[in-house]
């Protein structure tokens, strides 16, 4: 009987682990008709920085896993034992807040500040600990948004014997995988500095985004963040997407040089764009970028405008601007937003664009409307 159940038990395993080597949980959402609500609400939620004080700020953009990102669940009874950890209502797996704030303290304090320098402890809090009641604990200014995954895989780790170097007893780990991509959101909120001096704030805001920005590209490009980082896992690719800083406060103007360089199309290239900067229906085909390949364009290039060389040229000025310039094209439709805001697409820009903001703070004569 017993041998029974463990075939039974067997088969039932093998086919979980083939129905999940990996699982697009977008398609599940679409059939649940809960798309935008999940967008949303779930995966790239808004922030009202009107409602916080002066001098609060809003970082968010999307990431893209370059290696699998690995969490342990709370569940107890679960089909394999390393599932990853989900949301309660949709299965979504994510990343906590907690997790986020533990692993950019552990980033920084990679980078040589420990726990008990003064800006770490302003920006993260205190520890709790054990003589906790002789201490006074302090709140942290940061606040972070759950990340959630629309994707899960499965790992399969393998230890191999030292003497025999051959593994016999594989290990699954459930997984978020490679490319997958999220949305991360930080608000940072300087509510111990209410009524101090102007200079204090400034100085101490612009310390401390600079910080921010620093430990954020090393847990995401080199320390990771969830389980087993030191094996590589949970860190994502430099380029990201829609990254953005909002800053509650008044006197401040966005230069264009904290803005993405946007190189504007040739004279000769309005043929092949409409007038919001995307291709024409004519040009999209199966080549690079989503555009005609050269084989297809010679197919029809009587019926259309401009030689073929002029098309390559404005397929390849497409391929690395279009997407810049539609953006670019778009910001003129819309009012001017009410908070400055920073644009930055790699880690790289990041640490600039929190530069250039510190030093923005510390020369203009931005005021506390507290």
């Amino acid at each position: 009987m017993s041998t029974i159940n463990q075939k039974l038990s067997d088969n039932f395993r093998e086919a979980w682990q083939k129905q999940n080597l990996e699982v697009n949980l977008e398609e599940v959402i679409e059939k649940w008709e809960l798309t935008k609500y999940v967008k949303d609400n779930f995966i790239c939620p808004e922030v009202n920085i009107s409602t916080l004080p002066s001098y609060s700020f809003v970082l968010k953009f999307m990431f893209k896993l370059k290696k699998p990102y690995i969490s342990l669940d709370e569940n107890d009874f679960y089909i394999i034992d390393n599932p990853l950890r989900k949301d309660k209502v949709l299965n979504l797996p994510f990343v906590a807040p907690s997790s986020w704030k533990g692993s950019l303290r552990n980033s920084l304090w990679q980078l040589n500040y420990d726990y008990e320098n003064d800006k770490i402890r302003r920006i993260f809090g205190n520890e709790r600990s054990p003589n906790s009641e002789d201490i006074v604990l302090r709140m942290g200014r940061l606040y972070f948004f759950p990340t959630f995954f629309s994707k899960k895989s499965l790992e399969i780790i393998n230890p191999h014997n030292r003497e025999s170097r051959v593994g016999t007893v594989p290990i699954l780990m459930e997984s978020v995988p490679q490319d997958t991509t999220g949305y991360f959101t930080l608000i940072y909120v300087p509510f111990d500095l209410i009524g101090c001096e102007e200079n204090e704030i400034k100085k101490q805001v612009a310390c401390d985004i600079q910080l921010i920005s620093k430990g954020l590209k090393s847990m995401f490009t080199y320390y990771g963040f969830g389980a087993k980082t030191s094996s590589g896992y949970g860190t994502s690719y430099e380029d990201i997407t829609d990254g953005t800083i909002t800053l509650r406060v008044k006197g401040i103007e966005v230069s264009l040089k904290d803005i993405d360089e946007v190189k504007p199309p040739a004279e000769g290239y309005s043929k092949y764009l409409n007038e919001d900067g995307s291709v024409k229906e004519e040009f999209k085909g199966s080549g690079k970028y989503g555009l005609l390949s050269d084989k297809e364009y010679y197919k029809i290039k009587n019926q259309l405008e401009g030689s073929r060389n002029e098309y390559r040229d404005f397929r390849q000025w497409y391929g690395l601007n279009g997407e810049k310039w539609q953006k670019h094209l778009n910001s003129f439709k819309y009012p001017k937003p009410e908070w400055p805001t920073w644009n930055f697409g790699n880690f790289f820009q990041l640490i600039e664009v929190s530069k250039n903001i510190a030093t923005s703070l510390e020369l203009s004569g931005a005021h506390n409307e507290c």
